[in-house]
């Protein structure tokens, strides 16, 4: 009899031949579940509700870290779903003399959750090209407490050490702040356009014009283009964002599941890209040349899965996370990533 789990994604189209049963894993059969990432990352650590899922790699470090061997008892997959390129999109006030990434040092910075895989990779690429610690600067919370997903983890009660870190409150907006000169630099989630006065929601929105703002600009004019390939060539780090957690209830009595989930995305990424390429050969005229420039710096594989090739990522996340005062204690993929999946 096959193995009945429930899964969770965000949208994401390298897992869209699983969810639409293209792909279908040895043995198991999967309900799936599709949850916005931000609300499905504050699921599993607010109620661990699913067997398997994507998760965000920040936090399962410190999940791993603060568990109490029942909550969030999860090993991970070398599965990696997503980038955390977006925290390069990074707006500063037109009055505060930021005018390069290196400018961010000693600034007040406003990030959707301070433990979010994306600012961590944004701090890591802060060290790594600049020498800016995180201790360096003044970091605010955009989301509060109680939608944070800090809040869970126990940031709020046990912060990052070190780091000067505020949570703002329901009345307060990054991009009010921002907008007023409050803020020097601050970055906002995908889909930040929500009403303005939201309170209630994961990530508000004060209503500021984001763009047309003569108080407000982009710091990066190519979107952080070049800073991802100068990391990457100088670290061998891609910015991953979310891998994937599967219950250890789960693989304690059926270990196989691991690989049996590990085989199906991989075929899932491929059969993913096979559609993109089907896709983009209906409408483009002629070929241009940002795949030849992405796979110069990259590779071809711009989403490749399993330790082999991600080790310097993975390893990069972990000495970032504790540098960043996020866990306590130095990690090893090995003490995240079910064994199975080691030699991937």
């Amino acid at each position: 009899m096959a193995l009945k789990m429930t899964v969770a994604f965000s949208g994401n189209p390298r897992v869209q031949p699983l969810v639409d049963g293209r792909v279908k894993p040895e043995n198991i059969d999967l309900e799936v579940v599709t949850v916005e990432g931000g609300m499905l990352f504050f699921r599993n650590l607010q109620h661990d509700e699913f067997d398997a899922s994507e998760m965000s790699i920040s936090e399962t470090l410190l999940a791993k870290e603060r568990g109490d061997g029942y909550r969030w008892d999860w090993s991970a997959l070398p599965v990696f779903l997503s980038r955390g390129h977006f925290c390069l999109g990074v707006l500063v006030n037109t009055s505060s003399g930021i005018e390069t990434l290196g400018d961010l040092k000693g600034k007040r910075i406003g990030v959707p959750d301070y433990d979010m895989t994306a600012a961590l990779w944004m701090r890591c690429a802060m060290k790594d090209l600049y020498g800016i610690e995180a201790s360096d600067n003044v970091w605010y919370n955009g989301r509060t407490k109680e939608f944070s997903h800090g809040g869970p983890l126990g940031l709020g009660e046990d912060p990052p050490p070190g780091v000067t870190h505020h949570w703002l409150e329901a009345d307060q907006y990054l991009d009010q702040m921002l907008d007023r000169g409050e803020l020097d630099a601050a970055v906002f989630p995908p889909g930040s356009g929500l009403a303005p006065g939201h309170t209630v929601s994961m990530d508000r929105y004060g209503g500021t014009p984001l763009t047309g703002n003569p108080r407000i600009r982009p710091l990066l004019d190519d979107g952080g283009r070049a800073v991802v390939g100068e990391f990457y060539r100088k670290t061998g780090a891609f910015m991953a964002n979310h891998h994937v957690i599967v219950q250890n209830r789960i693989l304690k009595d059926n270990p196989w599941a691991a690989m049996a989930l590990f085989k199906a995305f991989q075929e899932s990424k491929e059969m993913a890209y096979q559609d993109a390429r089907r896709q983009r050969s209906t409408y483009l005229y002629f070929e241009g040349s940002d795949e030849q420039n992405h796979a110069a710096i990259f590779g071809e594989d711009p989403y490749p899965l399993g330790l082999k090739a991600m080790r310097p990522t993975v390893e990069r996340a972990m000495q970032g996370s504790l540098e960043q005062g996020l866990i306590r204690k130095p990690m090893r993929p090995e003490d995240i990533y079910h064994s199975s999946t080691l030699d991937t």
